[in-house]
């Protein structure tokens, strides 16, 4: 038991050590108020005043992510070769949070509720890291070119992986309704 502690400790160190990885990931969660005592002021609460409107839309939680890279580009005559990538992933997770207290029915389904938003969220998240990933391995086996227009190469490289994982953002939300038929996923989205 001790050896596995000792294994899972270091492991978890190596995944986190900013200088030993590729992708840095940082992760924060931010919380709106929502108000009411029982279910059906509590689901009025939320779609009438929810922070998360889209037109007629209106949604209980929401990712945001945001995706720097930073590298060096070597230069040895016309050629230049990327080296020192790092992609920078912060992934900013909205969620309502009860404002008042409830009785044992109510704070039930709010668990449930609130446990589907998290799983429809944490996907979004899973899919910006799956980008993010991806963008590193094209930018570190991106191979000498010629200067000219190879900082242009890597903008492409860039924003080819942002719109697919925009597009798999979309996929997904429309697959699953927005979370409303969670159970559609079925493992397709990580």
């Amino acid at each position: 038991m001790t050896r596995k502690l000792t294994i899972a400790l270091i492991a978890l160190l190596l995944l986190t050590a900013p200088a030993l990885a590729d992708v840095v990931r940082t992760v924060h969660s931010e919380y709106y108020t929502v108000q009411g005592t029982n279910k059906a002021e509590i689901y009025n609460d939320l779609r009438h005043n929810s922070p998360l409107n889209k037109g007629d839309e209106t949604y209980q939680a929401h990712t945001r992510t945001s995706i720097r890279t930073t590298y060096k580009i070597l230069q040895r005559g016309n050629q230049c070769q990327i080296k020192d990538v790092v992609v920078h992933l912060d992934l900013t997770y909205l969620y309502p949070k009860l404002l008042h207290s409830v009785d044992y029915e109510t704070r039930t389904w709010w668990k449930d509720f609130y446990g589907q938003l998290e799983e429809h969220e944490l996907i979004h998240g899973e899919i910006s890291s799956k980008a993010a990933h991806r963008l590193d391995d094209i930018l570190e086996n991106l191979g000498p070119g010629d200067c000219g227009g190879y900082k242009n190469i890597i903008k492409v490289k860039i924003k080819q992986v942002m719109d697919r994982m925009k597009q798999d953002q979309a996929a997904y939300d429309k697959l699953v309704e927005h979370g409303l038929k969670q159970d559609r996923n079925m493992g397709r989205y990580p």
